[in-house]
């Protein structure tokens, strides 16, 4: 595990969700009370405290996202983006590895918008189901590449009048995605955690829980509430660490590998980077073999299916936290359950220890 932190407090053009966007994602539930969203669970996982920290100052608590009613957090975001569109005679056009093209299609039905969602060739068929059958129309990419599938969605948006909706870049999407799930996970705990660790490919997860991490602390965004949280993506596919490092967006990479985190593959758009410099605390990337572990952990000694673009959260807090990482109460948040169940077969049966 290598960790890539964020620069020192920079001047940014970086936008991020204002009061009114905000205000709905305190409450996202009541706001749309038809979707029947579940207030994330934030349990104790006392097993895990010394695994994190041998010194036993440190104390691990789950958000259990994974049991959102779609399999995953991105519902969350799609209606927040599709509430703004609703009653439109346009269309929802979307690109996803599969869960927040999921929250889409269910979103589209909820609130009666018509939605096109484009997924590269390598998304999981566990989520290609779940995006047919809450009706979205499915567009499957020749390319096993979300940066592909992107771009085939920005073009079909372009040529037939609809609205692009994207999966990270998009502030709708950032507040309800990250702020929503942020003020549930203080309500459950009780208070703002020292750390939150998540995971990250766009960045719109992230930096929607350093928004509401910074509201609820009463603290400037830039300040220390911002960089309590920590994101984690694999080292099959690290845009967001290495744009850290280069100090520019990686838009697009050329040389990623497959990987089990298919949710987080892909580059960082410019706007997204720069609200990841400025909110988030840094980056850890991981192996795939830790990846494989941490699924296998959860299902195992947890009792909980996570598909590996959620088990990276875990990899830190298995492998032993580093010391920015440390002390006090420490939130994973596992974000989504959509694995195909060949994938976590194989998984489980060779998955090594952390």
């Amino acid at each position: 595990m290598r960790i890539v932190p964020a620069p020192p407090y920079v001047s940014s053009t970086a936008t991020f969700p204002d009061e009114p966007r905000l205000a709905v994602a305190r409450d996202l539930s009541g706001r749309f009370p038809e979707a029947r969203l579940r207030e994330t669970a934030v349990v104790r996982a006392p097993d895990l405290d010394l695994r994190a920290d041998p010194r036993g100052e440190t104390r691990v608590w789950l958000a259990l996202e994974a049991l959102q009613v779609t399999g995953s957090f991105k519902v969350r975001g799609a209606l927040m983006a599709l509430a703004r569109i609703r009653g439109k005679d346009a269309r929802a056009i979307t690109a996803s590895a599969g869960n927040h093209g999921a929250g889409v299609s269910y979103a589209s039905r909820i609130l009666g918008v018509s939605a096109v969602v484009v997924v590269p060739s390598s998304s999981p068929r566990a989520k290609r189901d779940k995006i047919s059958a809450w009706g979205a129309d499915i567009v499957v990419c020749t390319s096993p590449h979300f940066d592909d599938a992107e771009a085939l969605a920005r073009e079909l948006a372009e040529r037939e009048s609809g609205v692009f909706v994207s999966a990270y870049d998009d502030l709708d999407v950032v507040a309800g995605n990250g702020c929503s799930l942020g003020y549930e996970i203080v309500r459950g705990l009780g208070g703002v955690p020292d750390a939150t660790i998540a995971p990250i490919g766009g960045g719109g997860l992230c930096t929607g829980l350093a928004v509401a991490m910074a509201d609820e602390a009463h603290e400037p965004l830039t300040g220390t509430a911002a960089r309590r949280v920590w994101g984690v993506q694999s080292e099959a596919s690290p845009a967001a660490a290495w744009s850290l490092e280069k100090g520019r967006a990686i838009v697009r990479l050329t040389e990623d590998a497959p990987t089990l985190a298919e949710g987080l593959e892909g580059g960082i758009a410019p706007d997204a980077f720069e609200r990841v410099r400025v909110a988030v605390a840094g980056v850890a990337i991981v192996s795939e073999a830790k990846i494989a572990a941490a699924m296998a952990y959860a299902h195992k000694d947890l009792g909980i299916v996570l598909e590996g673009s959620a088990a990276v959260a875990l990899v830190p807090v298995l492998a032993g936290l580093p010391d920015e990482m440390r002390g006090g109460d420490v939130v994973v948040v596992l974000t989504g359950r959509n694995v195909d169940q060949e994938r976590l077969d194989r998984v489980l049966a060779g998955a090594v220890s952390c």
